[in-house]
């Protein structure tokens, strides 16, 4: 056997660094995501403001005297452009080598880069052909598809293939498909095709007779052709009527070689997107044009550190709760896209309007159906209701557990320093586990980020969302008024006022209360008009509030002559607070002194 002499000296050099270990390990205060200085001024304010405003906050990121930006790249001038197909080189070392092309899920299809690139050529095609129009008019494609997973696709693929002769029209509800035939050439141009479900044809199709409308009508869904009867009476009627999966059979013919396609710009105009409002006869309608559009993929993305964003390097899946027919929905699913990450929907999978009852868990467990065998979400942008479904769900797991509260003790003392991370020792324990036995495993280890769009939440819940998913909570504001986010909170800012109070027995959302939404969004400005906040700027310790009015680059114009707007500016009839550092807190007092700022 080997005689190992130890000396005092080499003996306390081994205690000394198991103490610096163990230290380092399980006492040591872990270094903040980011600075606390990046946290401390998040909004640059101008030098100058006019009365009754506050001054224009532009995001600490972009500062004043920085052109805004309007597009994700160069070469993305146009949303045509957000679907590319792969350059020469990578076709060439997919042959050289004979790898297959990497597919990717989009709305629960899985597709190559390639196969979507061509059917976005091919759809335009097919429409020209199956309905052909005066080559010096402009006419509308009016959609009223459910907000379903299983029907949204055509939605996409539309908006992807969208021509300037052809603006597409985004019903919400069928409710507003009168008033969108009956306003055309006002708040937009008229309708010349519209896209609709089974389950709407009979009714869209005498609406039409009833007003006395010349257009086409597809009919999308419906592969086994369920609806045959009603549309060979609408076609004995003269009316012209075509199913989706004609649309690929014609592009693809002779006929389609003859067929002149006119080239986007991006002042043309992409898209209008229809809203509820207070009077339910009268819809909010705003206009999109190819410029927003990509300005708002660029805001969003901007939410995001380069090395977070969504990725196919990463194979990440983005799942949304929301709506492909708002502009804010519509640009997550084209920025996924342009990014080559896989994009699902939340929701119900029928297709169905107005669903009274809906359980938001339900449609967070239905992301991981392993019947389907589809990929699991890796970035969630969640509504308000999503989230609390499931912080609700990770904390009674979480009180089950008998070592939670030794294990969320030491992860307070690291969220508290601005650090939290799901490779620790308690998450590899007891975290990882509860997330991956609850719904499903939507929260599980392939998560990395969650994006809230909504209405922020209380402090306590936030410190408890900070805590269970071990990620920071990004909040989102958004408004039809812009195709990008209002504002946006760091990625990185793990601020969290409850967190002395987290997970005791108390309610997570009693607080009337509101965490900030974060500054404004990076190509976005903002101001605040109202009778007090002269007053604010006079007195030191006030907070300036009032009424928020934006202007940028992925800000909308409201076409149906509503609404309030001033040299550029748009009213987006929300009220906010900002703080010292920058943030805006949406609603809040702002909200109680409502009737003054009108």
């Amino acid at each position: 056997m080997l005689n190992i002499e130890i000396d005092n000296l080499t003996l306390l050099l081994l205690i000394l660094l198991l103490t610096l270990a163990i230290y380092h390990r399980f006492l040591s205060t872990p270094s903040p995501l980011v600075h606390p200085l990046l946290l401390g001024k998040q909004s640059e304010i101008s030098a100058v403001r006019k009365s009754g405003e506050s001054g224009v906050y532009r995001a600490w990121a972009t500062g004043h005297g920085t052109p805004l930006a309007v597009r994700p790249a160069n070469t993305v001038k146009t949303v045509q452009d957000v679907a590319r197909s792969p350059k020469e080189e990578e076709l060439r070392e997919q042959l050289a080598t004979s790898k297959r092309p990497e597919q990717r899920c989009i709305l629960d299809i899985k597709l190559t880069d390639e196969a979507l690139a061509e059917i976005v050529r091919l759809i335009p095609l097919g429409l020209s052909i199956l309905f052909p129009s005066s080559p010096a008019s402009i006419s509308s494609i009016v959609t009223i598809i459910p907000p379903s997973s299983s029907t949204s696709l055509p939605l996409l693929l539309l908006s992807l293939s969208a021509t300037p002769d052809r603006p597409l029209v985004i019903l919400p509800t069928p409710r507003f498909f009168t008033y969108a035939l009956t306003a055309s050439g006002k708040a937009h141009p008229a309708a010349g095709i519209i896209v609709t479900c089974p389950n709407l044809l009979s009714d869209i199709i005498e609406q039409v007779f009833e007003d006395n409308r010349t257009v086409g009508v597809l009919v999308v869904g419906d592969p086994e052709r369920e609806q045959s009867g009603s549309v060979a009476q609408a076609r004995e009627r003269g009316l012209n009527v075509h199913w989706w999966e004609e649309v690929w059979d014609l592009a693809e013919s002779e006929a389609a070689e003859k067929v002149q396609l006119p080239d986007a710009h991006f002042n043309d105009v992409h898209s209008y997107y229809y809203a509820e409002t207070e009077d339910l006869g009268k819809p909010l309608i705003v206009k999109a044009t190819h410029l927003n559009v990509t300005a708002g993929i660029t805001s969003l993305l901007a939410l995001f550190p380069a090395d977070k964003r969504p990725s196919r390097v990463l194979h990440d899946v983005v799942a949304s709760a929301v709506r492909l027919d708002t502009p804010l929905g519509m640009t997550i699913a084209l920025a996924s896209i342009w990014n080559g990450a896989g994009f699902r929907m939340m929701g119900n999978h029928e297709p169905l309007w107005d669903t009274k009852e809906v359980d938001h868990a339900l449609q967070l467990n239905a992301l991981v159906d392993s019947e389907k065998d589809l990929p699991k979400p890796t970035i969630l942008f969640i509504t308000p209701k999503h989230h609390r479904a499931l912080i609700d769900r990770l904390q009674y797991t979480y009180e089950a557990h008998p070592y939670a509260a030794l294990a969320i003790r030491r992860k307070v003392h690291s969220i508290k320093s601005g650090y939290v991370d799901r490779d620790g020792l308690w998450d590899r324990v007891i975290f990882s586990g509860m997330r991956e036995n609850v719904m499903g495993g939507v929260a599980g280890h392939k998560l990395r980020a969650v994006i809230l769009v909504g209405d922020a939440p209380p402090p306590m819940a936030l410190s408890a969302s900070h805590l269970l998913l071990s990620l920071p909570l990004t909040r989102v504001l958004p408004s039809l008024y812009s195709s990008g986010p209002v504002f946006g909170t760091h990625f990185y800012d793990l601020q969290s006022p409850g967190m002395s109070h987290v997970l005791k027995d108390v309610d997570l959302w009693k607080s009337t209360s509101k965490t900030h939404s974060g500054p404004p969004a990076s190509n976005v400005e903002v101001v605040l008009k109202g009778e007090n906040i002269d007053l604010a700027h006079d007195e030191q310790g006030q907070f300036i509030e009032g009424r928020v009015w934006i202007r940028g680059p992925s800000v909308l114009e409201r076409v149906d002559g509503g609404g309030r707007r001033e040299d550029g500016w748009v009213d987006i009839e929300e009220y906010a607070r900002v703080q010292t550092n920058g943030t805006f807190i949406i609603g809040g007092l702002a909200a109680h002194d409502a009737s003054k700022l009108q």
